[in-house]
C-alpha cells in the first residue's frame, strides 16, 4: 500500500504533467490564432478556403476549452495535496 507522501508525489507529478499540456496547447492554440488570421485574409472570397479558416478556428477553441481544463485540473491537484498532507 503507498504512503500518504507517495500519493502526494504522484499527485504532484499528474499536476506537472497537466501544467506542462496546458502551457504547451496555450501556445498551440494561439499559434493557431495567427495562422487562422493570415489565412484568412488569403483566401477571402474563396469558400473553401473559408471553410477551412472555420476549422482551424474551430480547433483552436477546443485548444482553448483543453487548456482552462487543464488547468482546472491543475487546481484540484493542488487542493487534494493540501487536503491530504493535513
Amino acid at each position: 500500500m503507498a504512503s500518504i507522501q507517495e500519493v502526494a508525489n504522484a499527485a504532484y507529478l499528474i499536476g506537472q504533467a497537466a501544467k506542462d499540456a496546458e502551457l504547451k496547447t496555450t501556445v498551440c492554440a494561439s499559434t493557431l490564432q495567427t495562422h487562422s488570421s493570415q489565412l484568412a485574409a488569403t483566401v477571402r472570397g474563396s469558400r473553401t478556403g473559408e471553410d477551412a479558416v472555420q476549422q482551424v478556428i474551430t480547433a483552436q477553441h477546443s485548444l482553448q476549452d483543453t487548456a482552462a481544463r487543464l488547468i482546472t485540473l491543475q487546481s484540484t491537484i493542488d487542493t487534494f495535496i493540501q487536503d491530504l498532507t493535513k
